[in-house]
């Protein structure tokens, strides 16, 4: 067939006429002349056939693998292989609740950055001295974060998605309870909604949001609830209350950020973790009932309307020495206080309030920030191995 081709197109006159160099005598004859166009005919068809089986040949015999297309090659150890094409994947069924999760609360996760005067060459300047996270609770700008965040602040700055910041006024702060109400001015802000802790279960999935470090804004990490109800005194204060402990990773920076539950809702405000040689995974929020309770008053007075019986109180094991001895042990009672004018005494055991079982301190203390100053409460005591029951109306505790 190449041959053929060559014959073709090897001799040309000067007028440009191809001629042919098989048999003079071929052109002479008109009756074979009729067949000239047949013949080409044939020779074109061969010649496109002729092509198209030596690119075969060449595709797949010749071509080295890495300039094949990757879908014919089944190498897994080569690079890229079986990978799809960027912006082609999609997520696997069990991701799309928790990737809905996160762009619903990212946007409402800010950071709180405080910062503090400064003297130096005879000028005082504003000098960022910590940061941590925080979380908007309302449209028109409230924000909750830890008390520790903004403690002892000149100016705080909140620093939403995207580097917007705005100047935050300090509406209220709780030194007992860890939290802070922050305001700024603007409307129609993205929020997220305030769940009830006292629904969650040990074992569900909760994520945790912030910028932790102050650097890696816009962070989330994922766990569960590890435990509830966990006891945690407060520094310097008679007083405890309980936690949610998750193993979510929370690093310095994410106190004041949400942790959040599998439905959107903020469950708890990220505040301590334990840290120690070998100890791992243990981090500790503050459940939103207290929250809700805490933010709420804050906004509307300002501060605390904290109730109080007028006791000095402490956990039973600890002056049993049983570890399985439950109950808030009375160890002492104010004069003029509400609790000795409705006629409780030193070792008293409070294992009650209304309906409200307390088996440990901080579970006296939740129970309590349920009632306002001015509230009657039954306080369930065992004296003597027998149960009595008291009506205490409470009064408010003094600032600390």
């Amino acid at each position: 067939m190449t041959a053929v081709i060559f014959g073709l197109v090897k001799n040309s006159g000067k007028d440009g006429v191809v001629c042919m160099n098989l048999d003079n005598d071929y052109y002479r004859s008109p009756r074979r002349s009729r067949l000239f166009p047949g013949l080409l005919l044939a020779v074109i068809l061969g010649v496109v056939i002729g092509l198209v089986l030596m690119y075969a040949l060449l595709y797949y015999e010749v071509l080295p693998d890495d300039l094949l297309p990757k879908e014919q090659s089944s190498d897994p150890f080569r690079p890229g292989a079986d990978q799809p094409a960027p912006g082609k994947t999609q997520p696997h069924q069990q991701d799309l609740a928790t990737i809905e999760v996160v762009k619903r609360v990212m946007p409402a996760v800010v950071g709180v950055s405080r910062y503090v005067y400064a003297s130096g060459f005879g000028q005082r300047t504003l000098v960022e001295q910590g940061s941590g996270s925080g979380v908007v609770l309302s449209e028109d700008g409230y924000i909750i974060t830890n008390q520790h965040v903004i403690a002892g602040a000149d100016q705080i700055r909140v620093i939403f998605p995207g580097s917007r910041y705005y100047d935050a006024k300090l509406v209220g702060e709780d030194v007992l309870t860890d939290l802070a109400l922050l305001k700024i001015e603007e409307k129609g802000l993205p929020t997220v909604p305030l769940g009830n802790s006292a629904a969650i279960n040990v074992g569900e999935s909760v994520l945790a949001f912030g910028n932790p470090l102050g650097f890696f804004q816009q962070t989330v990490t994922a766990g569960i609830i590890s435990a509830v109800g966990r006891q945690v005194k407060i520094p310097n204060s008679e007083y405890s209350y309980t936690f949610i402990q998750t193993d979510a990773v929370i690093n310095p920076g994410n106190s004041g950020g949400p942790l959040v539950n599998m439905r959107g809702e903020v469950i708890g405000i990220n505040s301590a973790k334990v840290s120690q040689l070998g100890i791992e995974g243990i981090g500790l929020s503050i459940p939103s009932n207290t929250v809700r309770r805490v933010a709420g008053d804050l906004k509307n007075y300002g501060r605390v309307l904290r109730p109080q019986m007028g006791v000095r109180v402490g956990d039973l094991r600890y002056f049993t020495a049983e570890p399985t001895d439950r109950g808030a042990y009375i160890s002492e009672v104010f004069s003029g206080s509400p609790a000795e004018q409705a006629g409780l005494k030193p070792e008293d055991v409070i294992i009650a309030i209304d309906d409200k079982e307390i088996h440990y301190l901080a579970q006296l203390f939740d129970v309590l920030l349920d009632y306002y100053p001015g509230d009657e409460i039954s306080v369930s005591v065992l004296r003597d191995g027998k149960e009595h029951i008291f009506k205490v109306r409470l009064s408010q505790m003094q600032e600390q």
